[in-house]
């Protein structure tokens, strides 16, 4: 077998179609991948439970993935229960947050081990839960419910109405820069820990099983998916991804997520490691 290699990728934009499936196409490289002896890591901003939700109901299982989550915040390997990473939002830090968001009129949520903790059952909650469909309980104010550490919070603002900017100077005035705000979508605001991230991730994970950064690969296509393709020997952007991504990327793709980005490139690294695609 050739030299260890690791493969990061974001799911919503990316690895996921605008279904929220896994093309045949992409499917099969994937399993090429797999098949010569390669990791891969799925990482997402989506909490623990429904990145695990998404391997399973995608068929992924059978990859042994890494699954990251909260942005980097949490690393474990499917199936396993021990954490081999995870960063936590002190209390101090969420009742800050939850204040802040609070008065600027801006919705923000947290979890718990099980549940989304939410101030309401509104609009914002509802939007989230199509896609992260994970229960919820309600906590209003959000101060009243917090007792335990969060991996990340996520700040909502379906109105873009700018106010997310705001908040995020106050967050890391606040707490001297402890907090990380990043956008990973045009609506989602994550906020956590600033020692984390998909990039620090990456890096811990490759050291963990011994493949020097040169043989590790990133996909992503949002403001928080830039640490991990900066950090990545090779990091690749689809056509669907922010002019910012693009940027950081060492290649981007002629095609975009709904139209199997990445597989030709898997495919072709797969036969020969050329990193061209």
């Amino acid at each position: 077998m050739s030299a260890a290699k690791l493969f990061f990728f974001d799911l919503d934009g990316t690895l996921l179609n605008s279904e929220k499936k896994i093309t045949p196409a992409t499917y099969a490289a994937l399993e090429a991948w797999h098949a010569a002896g390669y990791f891969m890591a799925i990482s997402s901003g989506r909490p623990m439970v429904s990145i695990t939700q998404v391997i399973r109901e995608l068929n992924l299982e059978g990859f042994s993935p890494y699954a990251v989550a909260f942005n980097g915040c949490y690393i474990r390997r499917y199936g396993e229960e021990t954490p081999l990473l995870k960063y936590t939002v002190s209390i101090e830090d969420m009742m800050l947050v939850a204040r802040e968001a609070a008065g600027l009129g801006l919705y923000v949520h947290y979890y718990d081990d099980t549940h989304i903790v939410t101030p309401l059952d509104g609009r914002e909650l509802q939007f989230y839960t199509r896609v992260v469909k994970l229960p919820y309980r309600v906590s209003s104010p959000l101060t009243d419910g917090i007792e335990k550490e969060s991996c990340k919070m996520i700040c909502i603002d379906l109105d873009t109405t700018g106010r997310q900017a705001l908040l995020a100077d106050k967050i890391r005035e606040k707490t001297g820069g402890r907090l990380c705000c990043l956008m990973s979508n045009p609506w989602y605001m994550e906020i956590f820990p600033s020692q984390a991230g998909k990039g620090a991730a990456l890096t811990a994970l490759a050291e963990i099983l011994n493949i020097g950064i040169e043989n590790t690969f990133a996909a992503g296509d949002e403001q928080n998916d830039i640490s991990m393709l900066k950090a990545a020997g090779c990091g690749i952007a689809p056509a669907n991804a922010t002019a910012e991504v693009k940027a950081a990327a060492d290649i981007v793709c002629e095609l975009d997520n709904d139209h199997d980005a990445f597989a030709g490139f898997i495919l072709t690294h797969c036969q020969t490691g050329d990193v061209s695609i």
